[in-house]
């Protein structure tokens, strides 16, 4: 079997898994190496992860893998986003509506770091509150979000 082709079926496991056990995939990455391959996985779902959602994914991913023999070997981590997750979407914005969050931007050629509360969302614009100010940042000029607990 190829690289490109185990590394395709893996994928599709690694979703298939996901949408049967009712999780999202927030990243995922596949080394493959023979007996030192590696898959890293990191499961999500709105209403959070616990250490039991990764034990259940572990579970079915390694059931399903060794069904069709891909590897001889391999090492699997399964964690959720964490608390520091970064926010890359529009929907993850609105999904963390009222939480802290830290965003670097692009405002007039440069590069702004603001610090504030994800207060509301409208089309394409993020409202923060910071310092009991509003800043209304567009989408298209954020750089890298990430929640701060």
């Amino acid at each position: 079997m190829n690289f490109s082709g185990t590394q395709d079926i893996i994928e599709t496991i690694i979703r298939d898994t996901a949408a049967e056990l009712g999780y999202l995939i927030y990243e995922s990455s596949v080394l493959i190496k023979g007996e030192l391959s590696q898959l890293i996985i990191k499961i999500d779902h709105p209403e959070g992860i616990s250490h039991n959602d990764c034990a259940v994914f572990t579970k079915e991913m390694t059931k399903r893998l060794d069904s069709q023999n891909i590897f001889p070997n391999y090492s699997m981590e399964i964690s959720s986003p964490g608390l520091s997750r970064k926010v890359r979407t529009i929907d993850e914005f609105i999904r963390f509506i009222g939480s802290p969050v830290k965003v670097i931007y692009e405002s007039e050629g440069k590069t702004n770091v603001v610090k504030g509360i994800i207060n509301n969302i409208i089309d394409t614009k993020i409202e923060l509150k910071s310092d009991n100010n509003a800043i209304i940042i567009d989408f298209e000029n954020i750089k890298k979000a990430n929640l701060e607990y």
